[in-house]
């Protein structure tokens, strides 16, 4: 397989464990979102800490020694995004959330055009105008008027993300998990101020650790993995599939039957990322040979 199907198959692998989060968040019973986001952020800091040690035993100090601004800024950018997600669904509604997230495939084309030089094909323009249409559909019964202030942090969510994929794309390291490890650390640091009692019960611990460790922890090193094969514009479309499969989980786990529209939404979502992909995939396997 080429480097741009392990590509492909990556940021969906990392779409997958990211679209968890809210089956994990049905089954707290008392913890508040700082509290969960605190040890999320803890765990994931574990589990990026062993995959570091797994691929780069000997090196893991020259690394550090190395770092570069990206790696700083990487971590500043993903570390507040991590926070972000949770002001977000805190002052505004999800579906007001998942809609904004929308805007990450155009927020991740014209940053890696700009940034990179990377030319965005006609057909992904249109595969990303399709899924946004598609995720309007899903969440446009569900828009609220108001809560501004929600709204605004929320749009942190999509630039976050495309900022993040077009610095993986422009760094020279092999990876960067390193600035991964450092934006859990960041993450985590700001928790604390906001936390009166750190005791939570095990049911309430575990989520949150599963979270932390196969949710954003998973997903993300997949990401920061995976982005490095597949255009910019790619990624952000990829991406979709997350708010697609969000609801999916829900309805399989704690019974919660998606909407008629949500159905229609997730399919013209899968569509578009599926078409973009499967020609892409063709076309590089093409010239490959």
């Amino acid at each position: 397989m080429s480097s741009y199907g392990r590509g492909i198959l990556m940021i969906l692998g990392s779409a997958f464990c990211l679209s968890t989060s809210g089956v994990g968040l049905r089954v707290i019973q008392e913890a508040d979102g700082w509290q969960i986001l605190f040890y999320r952020s803890l765990s994931m800091m574990a589990l990026v800490l062993i995959v570091l040690m797994i691929r780069h035993p000997r090196s893991l100090k020259s690394r550090l020694r190395a770092l570069a601004w990206d790696d700083l800024v990487l971590a500043l950018i993903l570390g507040t995004g991590f926070v972000a997600y949770v002001f977000a669904l805190l002052q505004t509604t999800v579906a007001n959330a998942l809609f904004v997230f929308s805007s990450a495939p155009f927020f991740a084309a014209v940053l890696g055009w700009i940034v990179l030089r990377e030319r965005v094909a006609a057909r992904t323009w249109i595969a990303i105008a399709a899924a946004m249409s598609g995720l309007g559909i899903m969440v446009g019964a569900g828009m609220m008027g108001g809560r501004m202030s929600g709204n605004l942090i929320a749009l942190w969510l999509p630039v976050s993300y495309a900022l993040s994929v077009v610095l993986v794309r422009r760094s020279q390291q092999g990876d960067m998990l390193l600035a991964l490890f450092l934006a859990a650390g960041v993450a985590t640091a700001i928790t604390i101020p906001f936390i009166d009692d750190f005791s939570l019960g095990w049911v309430d611990l575990g989520v949150s650790v599963y979270l932390g460790v196969f949710q954003v922890g998973a997903g993300f090193i997949l990401l920061i993995l995976g982005a490095r094969y597949v255009p910019a514009a790619q990624v952000g479309l990829l991406a979709l599939v997350e708010p697609v499969l969000g609801p999916v989980w829900a309805w399989f786990t704690v019974s919660e039957v998606p909407a008629e529209a949500t159905f229609i939404g997730g399919a013209i979502i899968l569509a578009a990322v599926g078409i973009d992909a499967a020609i892409s995939a063709a076309r590089s396997a093409r010239a490959g040979s």
